[in-house]
């Protein structure tokens, strides 16, 4: 696998965690218990801190299910410049 983390480079101004990877086998995206404010992520479009991106608590993750491995950028947004992200594929 690949290590995607990183930190949000400008608080409330959305970027990719993952580029598209048309191999992409799976993906992981956390939002560290260190965090004290939401991530927001999205696989279909440029993320934004509401829906229809999903949000991430601080200690919550998302994975691709089994039925499914999204294929295009994987953006995440966070309203604080830094705050950190954990990310892996596949």
């Amino acid at each position: 696998g690949t290590n995607r983390s990183g930190t949000i480079a400008t608080g409330g101004t959305a970027q990719n965690a993952a580029a598209a990877l048309a191999t992409r086998k799976y993906i992981y995206v956390e939002n560290p218990i260190t965090e004290v404010e939401r991530l927001w992520l999205d696989y279909t479009g440029t993320a934004v801190a509401d829906s229809p991106s999903i949000p991430l608590e601080p200690g919550q993750w998302w994975a691709n299910p089994p039925h499914f491995v999204p294929t295009g950028a994987i953006s995440v947004i966070a309203a604080t410049t830094g705050h950190k992200f954990i990310a892996k594929e596949a």
